[in-house]
């Protein structure tokens, strides 16, 4: 039979929760273990809260049962109101959303993000990609290639512009050009206008 309560303990350790079925004059379950998608190879794990308004099978007695899962209530509002959204918010205000109307991914990150890969990585963007940060943004790697153009003109040849001040610590090696509206100045104080003899 179908029961509705309130969690009133959580163990962490082993996945299960106390109920309070307030319909019951206040009786508290047993340990329930909570329904999770999968538990064998691959796990899933999340945990209702204390005070979450759940939903359980139990047995006639009430003694075994399962907490199938939350539902809102007059306490507890959904966060979205529409039938276009997946939407996570978190305790800390921490948002995950899909918008398929839109088609659209927002993350709205209350910390740190980090995202750990064994293999290769690949970002494939169709229009552009835009970074800003506040403070600083640092690239490390043993070798780091960048190519300007488009795919369409076969090996990304094309132009590579930075807007702003560039600072080089080691030597500069070029097959072509160098080209300056300004002067170029080395540690003696020559200038790509003077003239040696």
């Amino acid at each position: 039979m179908l029961r509705f309560g309130i969690v009133t303990n959580v163990d962490e350790k082993r996945a299960m929760v106390r109920v309070n079925f307030q319909d019951m004059d206040g009786t508290i379950s047993y340990w329930l273990p909570v329904l999770v998608p999968k538990s064998h190879k691959d796990r899933y794990y999340y945990m209702p809260d204390i005070g979450e308004h759940v939903v359980c099978l139990m047995d006639e007695t009430c003694e075994e049962g399962v907490v199938l899962g939350a539902i809102y209530s007059e306490a507890d509002n959904p966060p979205e109101r529409s039938k276009d959204k997946y939407h996570i918010k978190f305790a800390d205000g921490t948002t995950i959303e899909y918008d398929r109307a839109e088609h659209k991914l927002r993350a709205d990150v209350k910390g740190d993000v980090s995202i750990k890969v064994t293999g290769r990585c690949d970002v494939n963007c169709q229009n552009q990609i835009f970074i800003r940060s506040a403070t600083n943004i640092t690239i490390q790697a043993p070798s780091l290639n960048m190519k300007g153009g488009s795919p369409a003109e076969g090996e990304f040849e094309g132009n590579f512009r930075i807007r702003g001040n560039l600072y080089v610590y080691g030597n500069i090696e070029t097959e072509g050009n160098i080209n300056a509206s300004g002067s170029i100045i080395d540690a003696g104080g020559n200038t790509n206008h003077h003239n040696h003899y």
